[in-house]
């Protein structure tokens, strides 16, 4: 493979001010009319952090054909479908989906609804790229085009000159290119390219390489007909008859909002063009036309209550550096408030080999005392410790990581006191918690906790969740700074408590 281009690290704000005029197009009823006559828009997430631009939209942990008949005939515009590929090797990932797509296109002929996909995936580029699309492409294809649209502005994930770039979470002013970043020396999603073009053909490898189409921010900026002139693009591209196995894939240079409105409202003027679309979160809320809402506040979560208040859980799976960042913060901020438990990984291990019973032990040990400090008025903290184990091959240490995950799934199941809130840190983590410990199958993004940190209550409807109407937030690793965490902590602890109750 040819040499790697490096790309240096650009100043956002000079970035910024390189690009032209950019203003604000939010979708008009008639463009969102327009999308919403493409079909029910499904978002097969990768795992449960793609919610975190969107609210008041459901999320289905299980994809069962009846389950997926229900939500589709209840003619919501969207509602995501978790199917945490992420968290399995290439095999195992391609077994679960093609069930669901399987499933969602029986669901779909039986309630005769038309349903446009989806792929929502990380805005660092981590993720099974082609192999998702392709599964996708086999059973509702063919598609005119693929879009690759990984920006998530809210996290400072964006494109320039087809280059994409995460804003640095230790001065939040510098964009790296997505190359150097800690996504990108993942063992089982790991990359070298910055560059979406050479990032395509690097994951596709020598055969099968698609023909790669760019569209620059000029043209997304080009004006009130710039929609126009990007829908006609897009139809002369459906038009091109390729010779290549692959469609070709689009990439949109978004670094703003506006940008992806109006490639949305593009897509709106294109009904003809059949898109798969690969993105980040940022693409799906603008194309349901969910606006932005501040973030809930924790009067809004928490009604009064002449009882001496339960303590929250809050389980931190994550080790990418900022998640250790704001752990740090958390324990040192919040110490007067809280009780953390540590599961030492290297000690995990030498149980798990030794002894099954040696293992549970600890689950259960922990699991006591967390429910002794939630009972008490504290807040629980249950991480892993931050020494990373990380086998070479990708394979293993995706089964690692199942291993230290599932024991915090355990400990979590062991627990009988309901918290007041839940907050599990890190996109796996937070899946398994959700699905395994929690037992949901369906729930509602009811916002956001903070900025780009999802917030999720389970639905009755379906299944048996362990603790209906607990506050769930979905608290991405790579998200806010390094004292959102322990900001968000102190906010739902709220000093009334404390000196209310002398907690």
């Amino acid at each position: 493979m040819p040499a790697t281009t490096v790309y240096p690290r650009i100043s956002y704000a000079e970035a910024e001010a390189s690009l032209p005029a950019s203003s604000s197009r939010p979708p008009s009823a008639e463009t969102i009319q327009k999308l919403q006559a493409r079909g029910t828009l499904v978002v097969l997430d990768d795992d449960p952090t793609g919610t975190q631009t969107v609210h008041d939209i459901t999320v289905l942990t299980t994809f069962e054909t009846e389950v997926l008949i229900t939500q589709l005939k209840t003619k919501e515009p969207g509602f995501f479908i978790l199917t945490n590929s992420r968290a399995y090797h290439h095999n195992e990932a391609s077994t679960i989906l093609q069930t669901l797509l399987q499933n969602l296109h029986s669901a779909a002929a039986q309630t005769f609804t038309p349903v446009e996909i989806v792929l929502r995936s990380d805005s660092t580029l981590r993720g099974h790229f082609p192999l998702e699309n392709d599964l996708t492409s086999s059973i509702f294809g063919p598609f005119d085009t693929w879009l690759l649209a990984p920006s998530f502005f809210q996290g400072g994930r964006v494109t320039i000159d087809d280059v994409h770039y995460a804003l640095d979470a230790a001065d939040d002013s510098t964009l790296v290119p997505v190359g150097d970043t800690p996504s990108a020396q993942d063992r089982s999603f790991g990359f070298r390219s910055s560059n979406l073009r050479d990032w395509v053909a690097e994951k596709c490898g020598c055969k099968h390489i698609p023909e790669v189409v760019s569209i620059s921010t000029e043209e997304l900026r080009g004006g009130d007909d710039a929609a126009s002139k990007l829908a006609q693009r897009l139809r002369t591209l459906a038009s091109s008859k390729s010779e290549k196995d692959r469609p070709p894939v689009i990439i949109p240079n978004t670094f703003t909002p506006a940008d992806m409105e109006t490639l949305v409202a593009a897509i709106a003027l294109a009904p003809s063009v059949r898109l798969l679309c690969r993105t980040g979160a940022s693409f799906v809320s603008t194309r349901l036309g969910i606006s932005t809402i501040p973030p809930l506040t924790p009067s809004q979560l928490f009604p009064k209550s002449s009882h001496p208040p339960i303590g929250g859980l809050i389980v931190i799976g994550s080790y990418v550096p900022r998640t250790t960042a704001q752990r740090t913060y958390l324990l040192s901020h919040c110490s007067s408030h809280t009780r953390h438990f540590e599961i030492d990984i290297a000690e995990l291990l030498n149980r798990a080999t030794e002894s099954t019973n040696e293992s549970s032990d600890l689950v259960q040990s922990i699991s006591q005392q967390v429910d002794t400090a939630l009972s008490s008025g504290k807040d629980a903290v249950v991480s892993t410790s931050r020494t990373l184990i990380s086998p070479e091959d990708g394979k293993e240490s995706l089964a690692l990581g199942s291993i230290v995950t599932g024991v915090l799934v355990d400990i979590v199941r062991g627990i009988s006191v309901r918290p007041r809130y839940v907050i599990a840190k890190g996109g796996i983590t937070s899946s398994d918690i959700a699905t395994e410990a929690l037992a949901m199958k369906k729930a509602r993004v009811v916002g956001q906790a903070a900025t780009g940190v999802p917030l999720w209550r389970s639905d009755q409807s379906v299944g048996q969740p362990k603790w209906p109407d607990v506050p769930y937030v979905v608290f991405p690793g790579n998200v806010g700074t390094g004292k959102t965490l322990g900001e968000l902590v102190a906010a739902y602890r709220g000093a009334e408590l404390n000196e209310e109750w002398n907690i």
